[in-house]
């Protein structure tokens, strides 16, 4: 039945049948939802690993997502729409740093241990950013330069796309992508200039890189494979992509891998779900119950 529909389509196009197909493959594989609106930029992105393929047919490298596993992530990186800049949503940062930042110094006073997830990182700019926020609170309240102080930090960041992963990992970056309010004392802290070839760019310190661990993780899955609980979690302009349910599983997960009193963002244009879990505590900040 399925090479009778692949055969009917037409195949100088992504046919309306055949976008069914490959969103349906897309949702069950990453939860990601695409409506009718996303059909030419689908057709777009997949003509070019048609391309790379040496195929023609749509139908073509359908066969071949269904059936190799590599290919299909592949796949996913080619539509995973990946737009973030350092300090997106700034709000969230100053509320990280003079609210929760304080809160955690008292609770994990004894332990000196703090995690938290970027959980849909994309090309690093949001977890690079939560540890430049890090070493900012712990160098102020300790009044010193150290960047941890004798604290034990972890940054977990994941995204289902294995290619924005490995330029996260690099830590390179446009110069006109660093914010505009960062003074230049704290620039030639946490950043590298380029030269040469390289001028125009910047890299983030290896201090800074060294407590990220960057990560494939799909929030598809059942299980997610995290031995941790963490402090805060951060998942921002990741679920607009959800339906209903797959929020409700998201959520369900986050709430799972919290502390208890844990915080999790979320973007500014994203609601929360399963109410009776987490409690308001800022803008598109909520706390776990």
């Amino acid at each position: 039945m399925m090479d009778n529909i692949l055969h009917e389509c037409n195949t100088e196009a992504l046919s309306d049948t055949l976008f069914a197909l490959f969103s349906e493959l897309i949702y069950k594989t990453a939860g990601i939802k695409l409506n009718a609106r996303k059909k030419v930029l689908l057709l777009s992105r997949l003509q070019k690993r048609l391309n790379a393929l040496g195929l023609r047919r749509f139908e073509d490298y359908y066969k071949r997502v269904k059936s190799d596993d590599e290919e299909r992530i592949i796949m996913l990186n080619c539509i995973a729409t990946n737009t973030t800049t350092f300090f997106r949503e700034k709000h969230h940062f100053d509320f990280l740093r003079n609210n929760i930042m304080p809160e955690l110094l008292v609770k994990k006073a004894q332990n000196k241990t703090i995690r938290i997830w970027s959980a849909g990182c994309s090309t690093g700019e949001e977890p690079y950013s939560i540890v430049i926020t890090l070493c900012e609170a712990l160098t102020n309240s300790a009044r010193c330069h150290e960047p941890w102080n004798g604290w034990d930090i972890k940054v977990l960041a994941t995204d289902i796309s294995t290619k924005v992963l490995e330029n996260a990992e690099l830590g390179i970056y446009e110069l006109d992508q660093v914010p505009g309010h960062m003074a230049a004392g704290d620039m030639a802290r946490y950043f590298l200039k380029g030269n040469g070839e390289n001028a125009g760019k910047v890299k983030v310190r290896d201090y800074l890189g060294e407590i990220i661990r960057f990560r494939r993780l799909n929030l598809k899955e059942e299980v997610y494979p995290l031995s941790n609980v963490f402090d805060v979690i951060f998942c921002r302009n990741v679920m607009i992509y959800f339906d209903d349910e797959m929020k409700e599983h998201v959520l369900s997960k986050f709430h799972h891998h919290l502390v208890p009193g844990g915080y999790l963002f979320l973007g500014h244009s994203e609601t929360i779900f399963g109410k009776n879990k987490f409690n308001p505590a800022f803008i598109t900040v909520y706390r776990k119950q």
